[in-house]
């Protein structure tokens, strides 16, 4: 998916997801699009939205849209302080792309891949997953991260 420098509109976002998700083999009821999420620390108050979310029995796995053309490693560690502050128990995963580039998040090890679509785990893959190990956090800690990333600072 090649793009130019022109922003996209958040349908064709969506769009490209969703259609990305299905041809991987995900079935479509599985995918929850458009997810809001409202957080508030130390008197600030900041809506989140997920483009997409993949949930059989449990959340499997959550997608963040970034339209970054210099890398998405700076948007790895507050995606995991979303998953850590709005899912129990934790996604397997999280992504993160700008529909070129595609950053996956192993969410209780927090192991890194970067690559092209491929890297997205199968829908299979994410049925029949066990975390390795759940490494600890504090809420407290994700929360400021999170805080300090949406606020600009």
């Amino acid at each position: 998916m090649e793009y130019g420098r022109e922003a996209l509109s958040q349908e064709l976002i969506l769009e490209q997801l969703k259609k990305l998700f299905l041809q991987r083999g995900y079935p479509e009821e599985s995918l929850q699009i458009k997810n809001q999420f409202f957080f508030s620390c130390k008197g600030l108050s900041f809506e989140i939205e997920l483009p997409l979310i993949v949930r059989a029995e449990k959340t499997l796995l959550i997608v963040n849209y970034h339209p970054s053309i210099g890398g998405l490693s700076s948007f790895e560690r507050p995606l995991l302080a979303i998953a850590r502050i709005f899912f129990d128990p934790l996604p397997y995963f999280a992504l993160l792309t700008n529909l070129q580039t595609f950053v996956c998040i192993e969410v209780y090890p927090q192991m890194v891949s970067r690559g092209e679509p491929d890297i997205i785990p199968p829908y299979e893959v994410l049925l029949s997953y066990t975390p390795p190990f759940v490494k600890p956090f504090k809420r407290e800690f994700e929360e400021k991260i999170l805080a300090l990333h949406l606020s600009g600072g």
